[in-house]
Parts: C-alpha cells; structure tokens; sequence
C-alpha cells in the first residue's frame, strides 16, 4: 500500500512510479528515467513500515507487502531539511531566473513552504 492505497503493479516497477501511476505524488529533483537513476538528491525520500530510515522512492522497486508512507512528519521534515540545504547552495535569485515559474527546485520548496533559508551561506559570482 502506498499512503493506505492499495496498489498493484507489474515486477521490477519502482514505488516512485507505482505512486504516480496512482496519482500519488512525490516530489524528486535528479530523477531521470534512463538517464539519471542515481538518488543523488534524496527529495523522493518515503518511509517503509519496519525500516528504521527511510528509503529512495526513485530507485527502491516496489514489492508485495509494502506499506508505504510519503508525507508522513518524518519524510516531511528530511525532505525540508533537504531542500534547505541544497538552497543553501543555490542564488535563489528566482525573480531574474529565466526558469522561475517552471523550476523544480522552485516548486519543490514551495510546495514544502520554506521562503527563508536557515542555512544560508555567500555564493562566489564568478
């Protein structure tokens, strides 16, 4: 189950793709079907009953028996801790960026409500 859903899908499909074929979203940064399969950005981040951490959603197959969890307090707060920290290494100069307004970074801390920063640190401008 997928946030109390039931949910079947064929062998080998991953659980960020069984949620969205479900109409289950997760939000994810580096993903790239084919291409970037990698987790590197830990945003797709969802909470699997019996495991103490939580796992990758974008690379982690689902599996018969899973009881799945992706806007639970503790995947909540890893992920705003995430994002927080990747601002924190990003200009945030959102309203000159061609990309504002289509931006998944931009959505992503939006849809997580973070508009200031606690980890802000000088970006060098080359």
């Amino acid at each position: 189950t997928i946030d109390g859903k039931a949910i079947s899908v064929e062998e080998n499909t991953t659980i960020m793709e069984a949620a969205a074929a479900n109409g289950i979203p997760i939000p994810k940064l580096c993903y790239l079907k084919g291409i970037n399969e990698i987790a590197a950005c830990r945003v797709c981040v969802v909470e699997l009953e019996g495991k103490d951490r939580l796992i990758t959603s974008c690379n982690n197959v689902a599996k018969d028996g899973m009881v799945i969890h992706t806007n639970s307090p503790k995947v909540r707060r890893h992920r705003r801790t995430t994002v927080e920290m990747i601002l924190s290494q990003h200009d945030c100069e959102c309203v000159t960026c061609p990309r504002s307004g289509n931006c998944s970074l931009q959505k992503v801390a939006n849809d997580l409500n973070i508009f200031d920063n606690p980890y802000k640190s000088e970006i060098e401008r080359q």
